[in-house]
């Protein structure tokens, strides 16, 4: 996890390396690469990132703007990532991102040895995830909540900021609440971001648009 350099406020990874094996997912922190984590893609486990997971050639590297976070089906897990951004304004002098674009990873090889009706639900709970990849008017930030108002920030007890954005955040405005769910139990604080969903942007930042 990280804290900005300037204050005690805590700073989430704002850029993220993705490296897709066969038999796993790692996502790691192009400014420490020594931070991250490996999905096992076969029964969607999360593991800290170690020399083991990361060794190997993957078969795709790619970079990623964070990990909105997983969900369970059928067959396996299947692990949401922010695959581009674009800077819409500021809150408290912190830059606010919409999530442009999104797209599930499958870590569900068990889907292999599913029967015919299995594979049919999973199908069917496949475009509802698609559903979910094209949510319009999702915005984060990496380095403060956007979930409080300023009127309850004043409020809260010093030395608040420098807690985990997830903890910061107020979870009746978070989008993705139940998908962080694996992510908190383990622990990735640093690449933990909570997303707001649309109207309430406008009353934050009322000069970015």
């Amino acid at each position: 996890m990280e804290t900005g350099s300037s204050s005690s406020n805590f700073k989430l990874y704002d850029r993220l390396e993705l490296l897709e094996y066969d038999d796993r997912l790692v996502v790691k922190s192009l400014e420490s690469p020594d931070e991250g984590f490996s999905i096992c893609r076969r029964e969607g486990n999360i593991s800290p990132l170690s020399e083991a997971s990361s060794s190997g050639k993957p078969s795709k590297t790619s970079t990623i703007y964070g990990v909105a976070g997983t969900i369970r089906l059928l067959a396996g897990t299947y692990v949401l990532v922010i695959t581009s951004r674009k800077e819409v304004g500021s809150f408290l002098g912190f830059p606010v991102y919409r999530a442009e674009s999104m797209k599930f990873l499958a870590c569900n090889e068990a889907l292999r040895f599913s029967n015919s009706q299995e594979k049919r639900d999973e199908a069917y709970f496949m475009t509802l995830l698609k559903t979910v990849e094209a949510t319009p008017g999702l915005y984060y930030s990496y380095e403060t909540d956007i979930t409080v108002n300023l009127q309850r920030r004043f409020k809260l007890m010093e030395g608040w900021t420098s807690k985990p954005l997830w903890k910061q955040a107020d979870p009746r405005f978070v989008w993705n609440r139940h998908l962080l769910e694996e992510l908190i139990e383990y622990k990735l604080d640093g690449f933990i971001i909570p997303i707001l969903q649309g109207n309430i942007l406008k009353l934050l930042l009322p000069h970015a648009f």
